[in-house]
């Protein structure tokens, strides 16, 4: 029988949590969502018995990852409309749920922007109604759909999402990049340079990766918002200057143009309506970075000194985690810097075949935890207790208290693995700086927070010299 003979019913209070609170105890994978015809009782007692004693544990927890139900798309359309879009539309079948993750985001968009416009006067002010639109916006735009967004975008923009056979594909492809990525603080066109070209490329090794962490002090607040203050204020002329010293023209060329682009509509959009451009624009260019840059930080706190740059050495897996489910496997974050273009869907598998290597590079994976829940057990000092939440895959276990001391040795600062700024970069530091400062004095609203972490980012600088 079709969908549409079913009488339509509430939604059950289990989906309504698991929307929030993805349910890990047991498999609920839907075929079509991720896995195109997943069989995970019969092939998880495979893995199972295929695995050595001491990575049992690490297979069981990655296998809840694997076949959990997921929960990055909350719309969900009729099942023939899925499948077409999935099979003749995606490049991918599997990316269904990013597709549907993208039209959730678009129509909050469209609605909540269209509220504003409607119900705001354009000298609202701090009125309560405004206030209380902006609240409303900030829930459901970074608490609801933030994380589901910025990975969605984030694996949209490793592999395409529409098939190549579409009309405009590479157009359509970049949507997400030019267009909802601003209200999600990610400047139009840029983070494809960033990410995908820059980070991955110079992996984590500052100065040419400008999101580099190994030299921070990693196991402290104010190594965190130093990292922040540095990436807010240097990003937008390093990325073309990047791109340049790779022989990148055409990436840096239109890295110059997004970004004016980016200050023009931004210049404009304030003017045609102020309330409005603040709740669904101005906010997120200062929050969006920082809650970026926290992720990657978080990403790349713990460093194996002997071995930084190894992808095995300068992340971590968080597995049989919540927010996997939510974020398309974002804690494999160790595979995902072994094979940037490995299906989102894969990332548990290529785990479960790779555990003799981990174990051998004395990898690092943490189980239930998600960054914030890991991070806080850092910044608060609980290392013994963050290190019972390793998953160990040596034969011979570490106690908890040898344990915590190697997270201390990969939590301090390596400034031998940095190289020296030359001349262009710090350059490129000081104009960058400048400008900033050039264009908060001519009222240009998107440089507000670049230009007020400037003396925060020379006093932490200062401090932790």
């Amino acid at each position: 029988r079709s969908a549409a003979a079913h009488p339509v019913s509430p939604m059950p209070a289990s989906t309504l949590r698991h929307i929030f609170f993805p349910d890990m105890s047991e498999y609920g994978a839907e075929p079509g969502m991720g896995l195109l015809e997943p069989k995970p009782e019969q092939l998880g007692r495979e893995m199972l018995a295929q695995a050595k004693p001491h990575h049992k544990k690490a297979v069981e927890l990655a296998l809840q990852d694997l076949y959990g139900r997921r929960a990055e798309a909350v719309l969900r359309l009729p099942r023939a409309l899925e499948h077409a879009i999935a099979h003749r539309i995606l490049a991918d079948p599997r990316d269904l749920p990013i597709a549907l993750t993208f039209l959730q985001c678009s129509l909050w968009l469209v609605f909540s922007v269209g509220l504003q416009l409607t119900l705001l006067p354009r000298d609202a002010g701090l009125s309560a109604l405004s206030v209380g639109l902006f609240a409303v916006h900030l829930l459901v735009t970074w608490l609801f759909l933030g994380q589901r967004f910025i990975l969605a975008m984030h694996y949209g923009a490793h592999r395409s999402l529409i098939s190549p056979k579409i009309p405009f594909a590479s157009a359509l492809n970049q949507l997400p990049q030019l267009v909802l990525a601003n209200f999600w603080g990610m400047p139009a066109g840029m983070y494809h340079l960033h990410h995908c070209v820059m980070h991955h490329g110079a992996n984590n090794v500052f100065p040419w990766d400008l999101s580099g962490t190994t030299g921070y002090h990693r196991g402290s607040p104010l190594g965190l918002f130093r990292y922040i203050a540095n990436f807010a204020l240097h990003t937008f002329l390093f990325l073309p200057y990047y791109a340049l010293c790779k022989r990148r023209f055409g990436l840096a060329a239109l890295s110059v143009a997004s970004m004016g682009g980016y200050f023009a509509a931004f210049q404009l959009l304030h003017a045609a309506h102020p309330p409005a451009f603040w709740i669904s624009l101005g906010f997120s260019s200062a929050f969006g970075p920082c809650m970026l840059m926290m992720g990657n930080f978080a990403q790349h706190q713990f460093i194996h000194p002997q071995q930084p740059f190894s992808n095995y050495g300068l992340t971590i897996n968080l597995i049989a985690a919540p927010f996997n489910m939510l974020t398309f496997n974002d804690g494999y974050h160790i595979v995902h810097h072994l094979n940037s273009v490995a299906h989102w869907s894969e990332l548990p598998l290529y785990f479960i075949k790779n555990l003799d290597e981990y174990e051998k590079q004395d990898a690092l994976i943490f189980h239930t935890l998600d960054y914030t829940e890991m991070t806080m057990l850092v910044y608060t000092n609980q290392l013994e207790k963050l290190a019972s939440y390793a998953v160990q895959l040596r034969s011979i276990h570490r106690t908890h208290k040898e344990l915590a001391a190697v997270l201390r040795e990969r939590l301090q600062p390596m400034p031998e693995t940095t190289g020296e700024m030359g001349l262009p970069q710090k350059s490129i530091f000081g104009l960058q700086q400048a400008l900033w400062v050039g264009l908060y004095c001519a009222g240009v609203p998107s440089a507000l927070f670049p230009a007020l972490m400037l003396p925060v980012f020379f006093a932490l600088s200062y401090v932790q010299a």
